[in-house]
């Protein structure tokens, strides 16, 4: 019941409006289907104030939004929209826009209650600073004695993070990668007590020039750190369509036939011209190669999602990330790990398995307290590994503030030292004549 969704019988969602959209101009566009309740509400770039594409419009009665519903397609300012009901999840609000110039850390008050709250006087790590809005929020339940040390691989996001270590000395800044922690931790003789990462992009980087968004002008590079690697119009040169096809379906979730023919128009235009270096021009490059697209999305969307985790190696970096916090946090420390699509969900997963603390109550450690000890299993040594806790979502009030945030996840794992299951496994299966591959 909690992912079921409420559609609003009044309120319309637009997609693929114009940058140069006004609230004006949508309310005088739509008024022919009925009379509007006060001002359209647009999505605005924070850095431009220009419409980033989506909007919403409230109509007084709802043959209003029935009738806007039926011009689905229609041309406005040279584009053809989308058209759909406003909807939200059950006993949730419906979906708003953020201020211009503001930047909304997700699930700040979750992360706050159950990594800083418990102990303030603690030493912290913000693995993905971006703009230092989940850092500001840590420093301000810190005691004098707590830190708080925070990585990222953005130059724009180190240089908020080097004015951020002159005005508090609690805060230490470094540039690289939340993998790095480790290393870099050990260096310093520091454990930590908490750990955050925030996977995935912050919104001044979606809203800034690096191509992050297919809606949003700019030129095709999709890296965060600019003097690492090359950026996706270069690779576009060169990727094979056999790599390219495998790319778009792993790291963007594209099907298969339409990964394919994508690939396969990148290297035909290869042979014929150039590949677009400007995102609008590549994002309907793709549109034309991809055809209909039946989610009510950008039709480049998942292609600029796949060159991206895969160019910033962001899989890779989350599983190294996980393994570097378990060595990094002190015994009870706790790792929070915010996630916002199912790919990332499914990685945090399989690393928590992996090494997975086996509850008292198991069954197969349970039979092996009761039954195996007259067999010669002996015991099964103990390790450090990660016990989880329920996941936290956004709450009303913070999707009435930030829709945003209305796909993010909060993973909770504590380290603890006992018999992992893996483990325990090892030791009773060959007993229990259980054979499974590794």
């Amino acid at each position: 019941m909690g992912n079921e969704h409420v559609y609003s019988d009044i309120e319309i969602c637009l997609k693929y409006l114009p940058a140069e959209t006004t609230e004006q101009a949508l309310k005088d566009h739509f008024s022919q289907a009925g009379e509007i309740e006060g001002m359209p509400s647009l999505m605005r770039n924070p850095s431009t104030g220009k419409c980033k594409g989506m909007g919403w419009i409230n109509f007084k009665k709802p043959e209003g939004s029935t009738n806007a519903l039926s011009m689905d397609g229609c041309r406005f300012m040279g584009r053809n929209l989308n058209i759909t009901r406003g909807r939200c999840r059950a006993g949730a609000v419906k979906g708003t826009v953020q201020a211009i110039g503001t930047h909304s850390p997700a699930l700040i008050e979750e992360v706050l209650a159950r990594l800083v709250l418990p102990n303030p006087d603690g030493v912290y790590i913000d693995g993905t600073f971006g703009r230092g809005g989940h850092s500001r929020g840590i420093l301000a339940k810190l005691s004098k004695k707590g830190s708080l040390h925070a990585f990222d691989m953005d130059d724009a996001a180190v240089a908020v993070g080097r004015q951020l270590e002159k005005d508090d000395p609690r805060f230490h800044m470094h540039k690289g990668m939340f993998a790095s922690m480790h290393k870099v931790m050990k260096e310093e003789g520091i454990q930590a007590d908490g750990i955050l990462l925030d996977i995935g992009i912050s919104s001044p980087q979606l809203d800034g020039d690096r191509g992050f968004r297919p809606e949003m002008e700019g030129a095709l590079d999709l890296r965060f750190d600019l003097t690492s690697g090359v950026p996706a119009h270069e690779f576009l040169q060169t990727v094979s369509a056999e790599d390219l096809e495998e790319i778009l379906v792993k790291y963007g979730g594209e099907d298969a036939t339409v990964a394919q023919r994508i690939a396969d128009m990148v290297v035909l235009q290869r042979q014929i011209g150039t590949i677009p270096n400007r995102t609008q021009e590549f994002a309907e490059f793709v549109r034309k190669a991809k055809g209909k697209e039946y989610q009510a999305m950008h039709p480049a969307k998942l292609t600029f999602q796949a060159l991206r985790i895969y160019l910033n190696q962001e899989f890779e970096q989350l599983q190294k990330g996980i393994r570097a916090a378990l060595k990094t946090l002190s015994v009870g420390g706790k790792l929070g790990i915010i996630t916002w699509k199912h790919s990332e969900c499914a990685l945090v997963i399989r690393e928590f398995h992996a090494r997975e603390v086996c509850p008292a109550e198991y069954p197969l450690m349970t039979w092996h307290r009761d039954m195996a000890g007259g067999d010669g299993a002996g015991e099964v040594p103990q390790s450090t590994g990660w016990y989880m806790e329920n996941v936290s979502r956004p709450s009303a009030r913070e999707l009435s503030e930030n829709s945003r945030s209305r796909s993010a996840l909060l993973h909770i794992l504590t380290k603890k030292r006992g018999v992992l299951i893996p483990d325990l496994e090892e030791a009773c299966y060959p007993m229990l004549k259980i054979r499974r591959g590794k």
